[in-house]
């Protein structure tokens, strides 16, 4: 397995020490488990990004064929479509 060095200010290597003493983790099993915790988090933003894109294209696609078409009263449409078929 590759190994890193890291630079950390004192104090955030102190509190990390303090917490992985206290769920018995070695400093390496604490980065590995940090690190992917944290590229999972990016991950997870990667996507809500990607859907919030999508988001703002459906909206914006809505007001273009809503800008094309007018005024559309569907639920008057449907009423009609439904009163022909009786």
């Amino acid at each position: 397995m590759p190994k890193v060095n890291v630079s950390l200010r004192r104090e955030l290597l102190g509190k990390i020490d303090q917490i992985r003493s206290e769920v018995a983790m070695s400093r390496s099993e604490f980065f590995r488990a940090a690190s992917l915790v944290y590229l999972e988090h990016l991950e997870k933003e990667r996507r809500e990004e990607e859907k919030r894109q999508g988001i703002e294209k459906a909206i914006q696609i809505q007001d273009e064929v809503r800008q094309r078409v007018g005024h559309w009263d569907a639920p008057g449409k449907l009423r009609k479509l439904r009163e022909a078929r009786r």
